[in-house]
């Protein structure tokens, strides 16, 4: 079988222990909320296998991913992910989640990398491949995207796939703790089976799309569509807002984010 230099090995406990050991508290320590909103039908395993494919702005949008796969997808997925071979060699163990490593600096590998993860896709229906396509972490208002041609070629090999764009965002809007968006959909089929160009420009239309509706949900306050996905630690201000309501109501002096905040945490 065709393997990029670091393949993966699932472990299912090793997999679990990263998630409740490391990801989960530290998602809980450094966040007031992560918040979640689909556009579109929910993915279905029965309609995969799917390349979920994400913006990457943050150090965290792995653990977010992590996130995702058990509070969104309940599992429902075998999932994997591309990571970029340097960052798997500091950090292997991430192969126990399903990581791979690709170079893209280095063809030859990026091919087989791009070849196994084809592989993978097409042994099950119920598979998913998550994968950062523009290849390192830029500013989230950077544009254009920038989308490598990977993700397009993956999707050419595997042909009878779902695409689905996920869009991740993080915000302070008034409080201590920043907040964490996510927004999933909506799945499409690939532009092309063939052309690979055409393939890897609908996606770029597609995730920069997804990034700036998010940014707009976000920044004008169309948060109705939110839940919750993880309730983080109280900052200083969520702790002299409850008791300063055990004496007044509060809410008349507060800022235009501090209230969009707060009717999302009414309904947390």
């Amino acid at each position: 079988m065709i393997t990029p230099r670091i393949p993966a090995h699932k472990f299912w406990l090793g997999d679990e222990a990263i998630y409740y050991l490391l990801a989960r508290p530290a998602l809980k320590r450094s966040f007031d909320h992560v918040w979640f909103a689909q556009y579109g039908p929910r993915p279905d395993p029965q309609r995969g296998p799917y390349i979920f494919y994400l913006n990457h702005s943050a150090w965290w949008d792995g653990y977010m991913m992590m996130l995702i796969h058990r509070a969104i997808m309940h599992r429902a997925f075998d999932s994997y992910l591309m990571m970029e071979e340097r960052q798997l060699r500091a950090y292997r163990f991430f192969t126990w989640c399903g990581a791979f490593s690709v170079n893209r600096h280095d063809p030859e590998d990026a091919q087989r990398a791009q070849i196994y993860a084809a592989n993978l896709l097409r042994e099950r229906r119920d598979r998913a491949l998550y994968i950062f396509p523009q290849g390192r972490i830029e500013a989230n208002d950077y544009r254009p995207l920038t989308i490598y041609p990977g993700i397009a070629r993956i999707a050419a090999l595997v042909r009878d796939v779902t695409l689905c764009p996920i869009a991740l965002r993080y915000e302070f809007l008034g409080q201590q703790w920043p907040h964490a968006f996510i927004q999933i959909g909506p799945p499409h089929p690939p532009a092309s089976y063939d052309d690979i160009e055409a393939i890897r420009a609908d996606i770029a239309t597609r995730l920069t799309d997804a990034v700036d509706r998010l940014r707009a949900d976000v920044i004008e306050q169309r948060l109705g569509t939110f839940q919750p996905l993880l309730v983080g630690r109280w900052g200083i201000d969520r702790i002299w807002d409850t008791v300063r309501g055990w004496f007044r109501r509060g809410g008349a002096d507060d800022g235009p984010a501090v209230a969009a905040a707060n009717r999302l945490r009414a309904r947390a």
